[in-house]
């Protein structure tokens, strides 16, 4: 695991904020969610399409990702763009790990500055005001939720204009026919993975190989990248299993396709290879 160390917190205002102003600091750099274990704050680099990535090569965007522990939030995450440090996400989050559970307040913004959407959440649900807004600073939606369902809600065209009815909010890239969400995605892909580790591979020990990818707005795979892998001889049947992957119905943002970010795991089980091997 990298580190990264903070000589000038000044030249580094986001990071600086987190740590009580030591002249001297390290912070680890992270590439997947877990290697947060036991650690109070840590880094995260993403890319232009906010895909994670191995290391800061590239970078477009950084998370920082702090242990909050305060009013049922766990973590708190922020955001912000590489050049310039333009805030881009400022999120709480329940929950042993960061990105799964909101809670409390979430905001993000455009990468121009203007605020995209700020929404008030309650353990996974929408609890409360939630209001989101065009790039150009115009409302676009102007809701109030209790635990995830619609109390009322406003919603606005780019020129002002009152939609007759609101659009939907939010939804997840899915499989065709198949149930939202990337478990599903990664139920199958697991199985792919499989398919494609070379019948000759042996290892006595279980392995596991952490992948990520974007979604592009059309439904297609992009940017298939390995972020850790316990033996990088199974990487290649990892990023083929993703190539494999059928055309996904794409997320959506107000009723619009967007392009998302899917990460997880592939699993390596020596017990079972060797079980259908005798089969």
């Amino acid at each position: 695991m990298a580190t990264l160390q903070v000589r000038r917190p000044a030249a580094l205002a986001a990071l600086g904020l987190l740590l009580s102003g030591a002249a001297t600091a390290q912070v680890k750099v992270i590439t997947r969610l877990d290697q947060l274990d036991g650690q109070r704050v840590a880094v995260r680099y993403l890319d232009r399409n906010l895909v994670p990535l191995p290391s800061a090569d590239g970078a477009y965007a950084y998370d920082i990702m702090r242990r909050a522990d305060s009013l049922g939030v766990r973590w708190r995450v922020r955001r912000f763009t590489v050049q310039g440090h333009q805030p881009l996400l400022d999120a709480g989050y329940a929950g042993e790990l960061p990105g799964q559970v909101p809670h409390a307040r979430v905001r993000e913004w455009y990468p121009g500055g203007q605020l995209r959407e700020d929404v008030s959440y309650r353990l996974g649900k929408p609890d409360g005001p939630m209001k989101t807004y065009y790039a150009s600073g115009k409302l676009r939606r102007d809701q109030q939720n209790k635990a995830g369902a619609v109390v009322k809600s406003e919603c606005f065209g780019p020129d002002g204009q009152a939609l007759d009815v609101c659009p939907g909010y939010r939804s997840s890239a899915k499989l065709a026919g198949k149930g939202a969400g990337q478990a599903v995605v990664f139920q199958s892909l697991q199985k792919q993975f499989a398919q494609f580790v070379p019948k000759t591979y042996a290892r006595a020990s279980d392995a596991v190989v952490h992948v990520a990818f974007q979604v592009d707005s059309l439904g297609y795979v992009q940017d298939a990248r390995i972020l850790a892998s316990d033996d990088p001889q199974l990487n290649a049947a990892a990023l083929e299993a993703v190539r494999k992957l059928p055309r996904l119905a794409p997320a959506t943002a107000e009723d619009q396709p967007v392009s998302s970010v899917l990460e997880g795991d592939f699993f390596y089980y020596p017990s079972r290879r060797v079980a259908a091997k005798e089969e």
